[in-house]
């Protein structure tokens, strides 16, 4: 019998009334508890069983899962066919990473050593956990923190999606008449692309990739680099369809691939393609990946390592998935009710039992509730994170974290499906307990996923093996200590969306997708069309897809306090067509199967896109990525408080448009007039000027035109040759205009010459006849006059 949680109203409050009679799971004691405590939960249980039936069993069930069409999930321990499990060895900075060659004499393969997160990444065989716990280097033994991508999944009960081999996305997003408007196609740029998978990789080349080159979908020269040494290029098949993305809307840009499946991988993807491993150097990195459990209130060593990546790379612009997470977030503080809930090893024993006296109230005083509720689809698998904000150590060797909630995963009738129980108090090198408790290890269940460290996240993933959907509740306790008050809590499915109860989207973006411009710029969703990504369409182009994550981001830490950071940074569309190599993007529940990407994955490359356009455009910009992509984005709102403004936290600056941003930003043409060199001219009537020319398009794309107009009763009056004579038969005064029109953006400018056709004053007369007088004799009167005043004067004066 399982343990249940039964509720009964008391005094006002909501109590938890819980009985439990499943026996403790028994497994092997470890030789040495100080190393057995070093050992994450999952992790001490996998080295625990080592032997048993019990073991091969979690052997067993986790390949079963990896075979699943979307995976396992991004927190369960993962076996490889040779029967080891991989890890992460954290260890302490001073002490330093242990060595290769120690750890493959105890087994070990496939090592690799990501500085940046202070953690050795290894597949080892279950028999050597303890052992290489027992090294002085190795500080914690985890399973490593699982890439999610940001595709969103079909809701429960969606509708047929339709599909074909065109992104709408080049015509919505401008590229279309970008190019046709300035004939560039991002030619000199390179975008990598960071995903789960291209298909099945086999050395360097991959059969979703050949097949879309096939079909001209991916190009053949240079054909598409990929990243074979990290994870074995990954698997899946969302980045061959994020690359056609690129290649539709910038064909001229190189591409390359490359597929983590943990956070250090993408440490290392990011190394690679910022070293040119294969001769690809991207000036663009997209990626789609999420993941959970890393830092929510705070920039973890994941996204600084991130950030750092950044601040050495400033050529390097990276682009990330907001998520799809906006309908199965909540985050909120700690409101709690009154409660009396104990949990114990049986239902006789009191040994050890854990007695709650508060939980989170997800309702209101009036009408309290003691938990969150949503479905699962029958054969799905469901995870959940809790995260708290206390203080997120980027040291591995940090004491743990003596604050903490209990999370509790149950169905309508209380029963406890899954949980998370606890953080051991107290430093690693004092502690001497197994982190697990027995007593919530359901044995059906994949068991507790507590993190044995520093860091205040509770997690646990459950799997639906019943024939039908079923409803669960979550339930939050206060265990000890005085956690964080604010909370934020994300739950997902393996193969379906689904709505949380309460919802509150507001801040779901997390991780690498969270660190400000211009380190990362991330994006976001609106719909191509009314297409089958949900269950409700909206209006293309002016809704959010409701399942798009949102801003802005709430970072809280003793250290730092409380911090507001916008995000998103753009939007672009999804619910796009690809060709659905590899089965991805499809439904099978039409026929045929059809394909369309849906989620924000399909936004951060097409964004990629546009960018990679706009950098071909001008290479010698001084304008930041983002100044780029603002210049020309269609700003969008809503009602929603964190939809106003510009940019605000649903679609951050709007909707980016390759066509608007150069036309925003290209220089306008210069127009010189080199003769006549001086501006203004004096001819007689039916005299003649030449007029010379030039237009420059003064850095900018496209062509440029030229236009003279002369004045009326010139003639010509206009022409739009460089060099041409113009006759004025008229008096007057005539401006002459040239015009320098940017054929691709309709900017002008223009410069001017003034022209006056005059008939000139006849000229004055030579002396002698006529009786009129010469301009000698005038001066010569004149001259007399004054002496015989002056004399006069003197006459007088002597008087």
């Amino acid at each position: 019998m399982q343990h249940r949680l039964k509720y009964t109203l008391i005094l006002a409050a909501l109590p938890l009334l819980a009985s439990a009679a499943m026996a403790p799971t028994t497994a092997p004691t470890a030789p040495v508890p100080a190393v057995a405590a070093k050992l994450s939960p999952q992790i001490a249980r996998i080295a625990a069983t080592v032997g048993t039936t019990q073991g091969h069993t979690l052997q067993t069930r986790a390949l079963a899962a990896q075979q699943l069409p979307y995976g396992p999930s991004p927190l369960a321990a993962r076996f490889n066919s040779n029967g080891q499990v991989q890890v992460y060895l954290h260890y302490d900075a001073q002490q330093g990473a242990p060595a290769p060659a120690t750890l493959q004499a105890l087994g070990a393969t496939r090592i690799l050593t990501s500085p940046e997160l202070g953690v050795v990444q290894a597949w080892v065989p279950p028999t050597a956990l303890y052992r290489i716990a027992a090294m002085t280097q190795v500080a914690r033994i985890t399973i490593p923190r699982y890439a999610v991508p940001a595709r969103n999944l079909a809701p429960i009960g969606a509708r047929p999606r339709e599909g074909s081999v065109d992104t709408q996305g080049d015509q919505l997003l401008g590229a279309a008449q970008f190019r046709t408007a300035t004939g560039l196609d991002g030619s000199g740029i390179s975008v990598g692309i960071i995903s789960d998978g291209v298909g099945t990789v086999s050395g360097s080349t991959s059969s979703d990739i050949t097949q879309d080159q096939s079909t001209s979908d991916l190009p053949t020269s240079p054909a598409p680099y990929v990243n074979t040494a990290v994870n074995g290029g990954g698997s899946g098949n969302e980045g061959a369809a994020m690359m056609e993305i690129v290649y539709d809307m910038a064909p001229g840009a190189g591409l390359g691939f490359c597929g983590p499946a943990t956070d250090a991988d993408f440490i290392t993807c990011l190394n690679d393609f910022a070293a040119g491993n294969g001769g690809f150097t991207p000036t663009i990195i997209a990626d789609d990946l999420g993941f959970p459990g890393v830092a929510m209130f705070s920039n973890g060593r994941f996204a600084t390592a991130v950030q750092n990546f950044a601040i050495a790379h400033p050529n390097i612009q990276l682009l990330t998935a907001a998520g799809n997470d906006a309908q199965q977030f909540w985050s909120g503080t700690w409101n709690p009710m009154t409660i009396n809930t104990t949990i114990s090893p049986s239902s006789t024993s009191t040994t050890d039992a854990y007695t709650y006296t508060q939980a989170q109230n997800f309702g209101t005083t009036r009408n309290p509730l003691p938990y969150m509720t949503f479905p699962v689809a029958a054969g799905d698998t469901v995870t959940y994170v809790v995260e708290w904000d206390d203080t997120w150590p980027l040291s591995s060797s940090a004491a743990n974290d003596p604050n903490d909630y209990d999370v509790f995963l149950t169905d309508t009738s209380g029963n406890i499906l899954a949980c998370s129980m606890g953080i051991n108090a107290g430093p690693v090198s004092t502690s001497t307990a197994a982190p697990s408790p027995s007593y919530c290890d359901l044995g059906s269940s994949p068991g507790t996923l507590t993190s044995p460290g520093p860091q205040p996240v509770q997690g646990n993933q459950y799997t639906n093996n019943g024939s039908s959907q079923q409803m669960l509740q979550l339930h939050i306790y206060m265990r000890n200590g005085t956690p964080g008050a604010n909370l934020k809590v994300l739950v997902f499915a393996n193969n379906h969306s689904f709505q949380l109860i309460p919802n509150n989207p507001v801040g779901s973006i997390y991780g690498q997708s969270a660190l400000p411009a211009p380190y990362e710029l991330t994006t976001t969703a609106v719909p191509a069309s009314n297409s089958a990504c949900t269950l409700s369409p909206t209006t293309a182009l002016q809704t959010i897809e409701p399942y798009a994550s949102q801003g802005p981001v709430f970072l809280s830490q003793p250290s730092t306090g409380n911090v507001t950071q916008q995000k998103p940074d753009f939007t672009a569309v999804d619910g796009v067509n690809v060709t659905g190599v590899g089965g991805f993007g499809q439904n099978n529940n039409t026929t045929p199967p059809s394909a369309t990407f849906c989620g924000t994955s399909a936004t951060s490359e097409a964004t990629g896109a546009v960018l990679a356009l706009l950098k071909s455009a001008f290479p010698s910009s001084t304008l930041s990525s983002s100044a780029m992509l603002q210049a020309g984005a269609q700003a969008l709102t809503n009602s929603a408080s964190n939809g106003s403004g510009n940019p605000n936290g649903v679609y951050g600056y709007g909707l980016v448009n390759a066509y608007n941003s150069a036309a925003a930003i290209a220089p306008k043409p210069l127009a010189t007039i080199s003769a006549p060199a001086a501006n203004n001219t004096s001819i007689r009537p039916g005299g003649t000027v030449s007029f010379s020319g030039s237009c420059s398009a003064n850095g900018a794309p496209g062509s440029t035109a030229l236009a003279w107009a002369f004045g009326t009763g010139a003639s010509p009056s206009t022409s739009t040759s460089s060099s041409i004579t113009v006759t004025y038969a008229t008096a007057g005064t005539y401006t002459a205009t040239l015009t320098c029109t940017n054929n691709a953006f309709n900017t002008s400018t223009t410069a001017t010459r003034t022209v006056t056709a005059a008939v000139p004053p006849p000229p004055p007369a030579s002396g002698g006849g006529g009786g009129g007088l010469g301009l000698f004799s005038l001066t010569a009167l004149a001259a007399l006059g004054a002496a015989e005043a002056m004399r006069r004067r003197r006459a007088r004066l002597h008087q």
